[in-house]
Parts: C-alpha cells; structure tokens; sequence
C-alpha cells in the first residue's frame, strides 16, 4: 500500500509540476507527503542526487535495505530522474539512537560537497544525523522565490536564518544588502558557503551569529536585557529550536547572546522562528507570544517595506494569527497595509488548503513613523 501510494503521488507530480521546476532549475523537491497522499508519517524528497525517506512515526514494517532500494526504482521508473542513493532519517525521538540507513553505503556523491539546486542557486546538502533535518527546508521555497524576485536594492534582514536560503535567494536577487541572524554559527557557516556556491558578493552578505530577541530589539531600538528570566518575565529569542527549525541544530559553537548592534532599518524583513526554543534571552514560543518577535520586526521595516513572517504551528490558525500580526504592528505604531498570505508550492499539497506552514507578507503602511 505505502509503493502503491508513492506511485500515485509520483504520477501526479511528473505531468505538470516537475518539468516545470526542471526547466527552471530545481532539483529539491517533496516526491511524497505521507500526510494527505496516503501515508501519514512518511515523506520522500529528492535533494540533487540524493532521494531522502524520513519517518516522523513508527516506519512501515519493511527491512529499511529492502525497502529503500524499492523506493529509488520506483521514483527512477516514474520521473525519469538518476539517482545516485536513498537515505533513511529516522525523526521520531525514540529512533533517533539507530543509525541512518544509506543505500548504497556510503554513496561517495554525498560526502560534504554534495549540493542541489532550487531556482538555478545551489545549496549544499549534507546527510544528517538520524532526527536532524536537511539544509535546506523545500516547504519555505515560496518564500524564497518571492525573495529573489522582489529583493533588487533592498536591504535585507533573514531572521532565524539557519543555512541562510532566504539571504542567498535575496542577493541573487539583487538586495544591495544582506544580514543573516542565527544563534548557530556552523550553520551560518554553511549559509556562506551557499553564498560561495552562487558566486554572491560577500561584502554584501553579512553574518551575525547570536541570540535573536536581544539583536531584534537591538536592530529596532528597542531595550534589551540579557536575561529577563532573572526578573520572572517571560523573554524571547534563540533561534529556530527544539522542534523543526532549532537555532542551534549545527551544532559547533553558537554565541550565547548577540553581539551589540546599531539601531537600523531594513526593506525587508524575513522572520522564520522556532515552535519554541529557550535560551539566556528567555524563550521562543509561536502558539503564545509571536507578537514578541514580529514587534521589533516591525520597527526595523521602513515604511513601505516587508515582514515576511512565518507560523509553522499547525494548531495555529491562519486568520487568527494574521488579525494578531495586524494587532500588534497597530499597537507599535507602524500599522500594516496590506497582508498577503503566500501558501507552500504544489509538492506540499493540502485538500482543505489548511497548510501547517503559514508565511505572510506584512507590508508596513507607506506613511508609518520611521525609525
């Protein structure tokens, strides 16, 4: 049943949608999403040469050397795409002790320098540990799309910037300037390398590596205190942690708070937080407390300028959290004009249109206060 159903989303794929993302050079896409495709749980996504099986349940009861060979035939026969090998990551917490399958062992393609590519930029792709996820987050390709088409002479700041995708898909796209903020500095370390990869300027491609509450305040003006938990509040910051997106997920050093920066004011603004993650600052918390992050967002947008703020909480819902992005920017002062919800593309299909992951582009009102 499971082959039976990977094969039906394999065929709905290859009429229409992969030979569009083909032609405009994308080889990162999601072939199977177990969720509304027949297998919750599951999802199979190509990265280049790689064909990647993650399990966020108990797998399917098939020896994992038996069935991943299965899956690269399968999707080989279907779309006509060489495959190079198929990994198992297994995402469940009490799996994540058993070691990743790789078929074939040690597929020499996939050492460190192994890349794909979405939109003609190249990104690199490491195998992860069992439970970590890939570089580069295909469900956010929405929004790097919109990045790169609407980036040209804008300064732009990406917000819990991981491998910075959304930084590398801005200056590509003409931004005049880029600074990337993430709480772990090996993973803005791949993100230069991505910038390396796609011949992007580094001058122009900065890298901050610290704590996101205090630089968010710091960048709007705001005050900061480094540990707010000392006086019983409640603060925010970190990266994007301990559920998908974990500021700290590279692993290899990360600074404890940010670095002192100057009050500034960006174009545009990419804010892509954690569920939730805790640091020195306070804590990360999308379902409770998102005004916390998109208010000092704001105040650093010129008037005029861009939030492009993501929810990836499914138990969120989408007009709520809009009308409380609206609220709270009204309630800054820097009221907003205009909001447009940008839904993930056609591999991350939804029946009811009812997406975990929510990305809307706040557009702050032309006439707002400035900085």
């Amino acid at each position: 049943m499971l082959l039976d159903s990977v094969r039906a989303a394999l065929a709905s794929r290859s009429q229409t949608l992969l030979p569009s993302l083909h032609a405009e050079g994308t080889d990162c896409y999601r072939l199977f999403h177990g969720a509304t495709e027949g297998e919750p749980g599951c999802t199979l996504e190509r990265f280049g040469d790689l064909l990647l099986w993650q399990t966020f349940r108990d797998p399917p009861d098939m020896d994992p050397q038996e069935l991943l060979p299965r899956l690269r035939d399968l999707v080989e026969d279907e779309t006509g795409v060489p495959l190079r090998a198929v990994h198992w990551n297994a995402r469940q917490k009490r799996q994540r002790s058993r070691e990743g399958v790789l078929v074939p062992p040690g597929a020499p393609l996939l050492a460190a320098e192994h890349v794909g590519s979405e939109i003609g930029l190249k990104y690199r792709i490491d195998v992860r540990p069992p439970g970590r996820d890939p570089n580069l987050y295909l469900d956010f390709r929405a929004a790097r799309r919109w990045l790169a088409a609407n980036s040209e002479g804008r300064d732009v700041l990406n917000a819990f910037a991981f491998t910075c995708g959304a930084g590398v898909a801005a200056l590509a796209g003409g931004a005049r300037h880029v600074t990337n903020l993430d709480f772990s500095q090996s993973a803005l370390d791949v993100g230069r390398e991505n910038a390396r990869l796609n011949g992007l300027p580094a001058g122009a491609f900065e890298c901050v590596c610290g704590d996101a509450l205090p630089a968010l305040r710091q960048l709007a003006g705001l005050p900061t205190n480094t540990d707010r938990r000392s006086r019983g509040g409640r603060g925010r910051g970190g990266g994007r942690g301990g559920d998908r997106r974990a500021s700290g997920r590279g692993g290899g050093g990360a600074s404890s708070l940010a670095p002192r920066l100057r009050q500034r004011a960006f174009d545009v603004v990419v804010l892509d937080p954690p569920t939730w993650t805790k640091t020195a600052a306070g804590a990360v918390d999308l379902v409770r407390d998102y005004q916390s992050l998109f208010k000092p967002c704001v105040l650093a947008t010129r008037p005029g300028g861009t939030v492009l703020a993501v929810n990836h909480v499914a138990s969120v819902e989408l007009d709520e959290w809009v009308d409380s992005l609206e609220r709270c920017a009204k309630k800054a002062g820097r009221p907003l004009e205009d909001v447009t919800v940008l839904p993930p593309e056609q591999d991350y299909p939804s029946p009811d249109g009812k997406h975990p992951l929510k990305m809307a582009l706040a557009r702050v009102a032309a006439g707002s206060a400035p900085l």
